[in-house]
């Protein structure tokens, strides 16, 4: 009886565990990545849907001292674990993807482009 026990319970602390690190936004470098490529090309209107091929409902584009609380807010979401806004780094814009009420991914952007917008939750527009 008590290996059922310590068998239920080792199985529900896995499952907490996967649950907690599946839901956390990770940093996409490889998104990242292909902008940064596309930036270089001279590109101004970067289509996101094409780039960002996981499953997402909304995007958020923030500048530098942006906080997690701030990200939240703005995009009716949480972070889930510690990881999330740029709030000390003056360098570089954070996309921030969420699909519904969790942020899943972010993408740093250097600011050395030029200044970023979202256009109809899908376009990044760069203006140099």
């Amino acid at each position: 009886m008590k290996k059922i026990v310590y068998l239920l319970l080792i199985i529900t602390a896995i499952g907490i565990i996967v649950t907690y690190i599946w839901n956390r936004a990770s940093q996409d470098e490889i998104v990242a990545k292909e902008i940064e490529t596309l930036l270089k090309q001279g590109e101004t209107q970067i289509d996101l849907t094409n780039i960002a091929v996981f499953r997402w409902t909304q995007v958020g584009l923030f500048g530098p001292y942006t906080t997690n609380e701030m990200i939240e807010e703005s995009m009716e979401i949480k972070f889930k674990g510690d990881n999330g806004g740029i709030d000390i780094l003056d360098d570089r814009f954070l996309l921030v993807f969420a699909n519904e009420k969790y942020a899943i991914k972010t993408v740093i952007i250097p600011r050395k482009f030029g200044t970023y917008t979202i256009k109809d939750n899908t376009f990044l527009i760069v203006k140099p």
